[in-house]
């Protein structure tokens, strides 16, 4: 049994992923869209910059307004998430040797030299990976590992950018090794 985990610990990760859903209107952020709520801040009337600004009390309603949750008028600070820890099982692999002695022939028959006549194969062993098992993180986008650019896109990639991208794929290998 071997096994390989991966551990991550700081850094920041901009979940542009999640601020494209949120102006489709699929993210858990546009649940509440039929809430009314008041904007925090202040009005602009000539008083913004005194010492008694007027406080805005004008109710929105993100469903009837069009704009709340565009781009334009989301910032993007809101989707940094901050100090990412993530704890990953990257893969894992049992293997089973069959032991030399299943590999003779007959151990009865020797030939004329007094050595054991072998079987053609030297070694046969079997064995089963699976990778990305498992994933403890604290990030809320697919996979704390994303990359928004890589080598096919002619640069060292955008580490720490989500945007579209997908989580790494579960993976089971079953295979044989044979040594002649």
């Amino acid at each position: 049994l071997s096994f390989l985990w991966d551990l991550r610990i700081g850094g920041d990760i901009f979940n542009g992923t999640n601020m494209y859903l949120t102006t489709l209107g699929k993210s858990a952020k546009t649940a509440d869209r039929l809430i009314p709520r008041v904007i925090y801040g202040v009005l602009q009337n000539g008083l913004e910059n005194t010492a008694t600004p007027t406080n805005n009390t004008i109710v929105v309603n993100p469903y009837f307004n069009n704009n709340y949750y565009s781009a334009a008028n989301m910032p993007e600070e809101d989707y940094m998430e901050h100090d990412i820890k993530a704890f990953r099982l990257r893969d894992i692999t049992l293997s089973y040797t069959l032991p030399s002695k299943a590999l003779i022939r007959n151990a009865s028959h020797m030939d004329k030299q007094g050595i054991l006549d072998y079987a053609t194969f030297k070694t046969i062993s079997f064995f089963m990976t699976c990778n990305d098992l498992v994933l403890f993180t604290n990030y809320s986008g697919a996979d704390p590992a994303s990359n928004g650019g890589n080598a096919s896109l002619r640069g060292v990639g955008a580490v720490g950018f989500d945007y579209g991208n997908i989580a790494a794929p579960l993976s089971f290998n079953l295979g044989v090794r044979v040594g002649f």
